[in-house]
C-alpha cells in the first residue's frame, strides 16, 4: 500500500476496494505549495496542494474502473506510487439459487397436489 521515491510516500487507505467505493491517498515528501496530481492508467483521479510541510491528502475519483490492480501515481516534484486492487462481487448468486430451489419445490408440491386430487375424483357413469 506504500511506496516510497525519495523522501517521500504515498499511501492508500484501502487494499482492495470494489466500484464505488470510497479510496483516500495521503502522501509527503512534495515542495511545500506544490500541486499534485493523481493519475491511473493515464486517467486523472484526483488533485491537491501540498501544505507548508509537503503533506497531501485527496480523494481518488475513478471515471471508470476494471478489476485487477491498478498503480496510482501521485506527481508533484516527485513521483509517489501506490497500489489498490479492485475486484467484483455478486450480490445475485445467492439470489438465483435460492431462486432454482424454490421453483423445484414449488413444482413438486403442485405435481403431488394433482396426484391427491386426481385420486379423490369418482368416475361417473352415463
Amino acid at each position: 500500500m506504500n511506496a516510497l521515491d525519495a523522501d517521500g510516500a504515498l499511501t492508500l487507505d484501502k487494499d482492495n476496494i470494489q466500484p464505488g467505493d470510497q479510496l483516500n491517498a495521503t502522501g509527503t515528501g512534495c515542495a511545500p505549495g506544490s500541486e499534485v496530481r493523481l493519475s491511473s492508467q493515464d486517467e486523472n483521479v484526483g488533485r491537491a496542494k501540498a501544505d507548508s510541510s509537503g503533506r497531501f491528502s485527496s480523494p481518488v475519483e475513478f471515471g471508470t474502473i476494471e478489476p485487477g490492480r491498478h498503480v496510482i501515481r501521485a506527481q508533484c516534484d516527485i513521483l509517489l506510487v501506490g497500489n489498490v486492487d479492485v475486484s467484483l462481487t455478486s450480490g445475485t448468486s445467492g439470489t438465483s439459487s435460492t431462486l432454482v430451489v424454490l421453483v423445484f419445490f414449488v413444482l413438486i408440491g403442485a405435481t403431488m397436489l394433482r396426484r391427491q386430487f386426481s385420486a379423490l375424483r369418482v368416475p361417473t357413469k352415463n
